[in-house]
């Protein structure tokens, strides 16, 4: 059977099924079986963490471009990037909710995932804005609730 886990996955995992549904526990592939339920929950960790990440890139670009020009004088373009950005920002955020709604296990996690989360958003925001990631807080300067805030942080008026 193992040698099905390597061969052919999807085949294999028709197989497992079968044999739960049939209650032939001692025929299954256990070592793999478990190996793969636990990557399972492994991927709700790396998904969260991913949209956490995103998240942050874009208050982070948020916070850089705004605090360097004067949001009454922005050009049409300028403010549309905003926009765009506010969107992106509600779309992440949804995609963080319904995870959370789904898995309510994971909220135990949000706090650490933050922190592995925020020097790896000062690393891809950095990289998009080409600018140095020192121009970022060392530590992370929002609250959950602000992250998680749709409309925060408000644009260009």
């Amino acid at each position: 059977m193992s040698n099905l886990y390597k061969t052919d996955f999807y085949q294999w995992t028709r197989q497992q099924v079968d044999l739960l549904k049939r209650s032939q526990f001692r025929a299954l592939d256990l070592d793999n079986l478990i190996e793969e339920v636990d990557d399972l929950g492994q991927e709700k960790i790396n998904t969260l963490e991913t949209h956490l990440t995103r998240i942050l890139v874009l208050l982070l670009k948020w916070q850089t471009r705004a605090f360097k020009e004067d949001l009454r004088t922005l050009s049409r373009w300028y403010r549309s990037w905003f926009m765009v950005l506010d969107y992106s920002l509600e779309k992440e955020r949804g995609i963080v909710k319904r995870l959370l709604v789904k898995n309510p296990s994971l909220y135990d996690l949000l706090d650490e995932s933050l922190l592995e989360c925020y020097p790896i958003a000062c690393r891809d925001a950095a990289r998009e804005l080409e600018i140095l990631e020192e121009e970022f807080p060392d530590t992370n300067p929002w609250t959950l609730e602000q992250i998680m805030t749709d409309g925060f942080p408000s644009g260009p008026e």
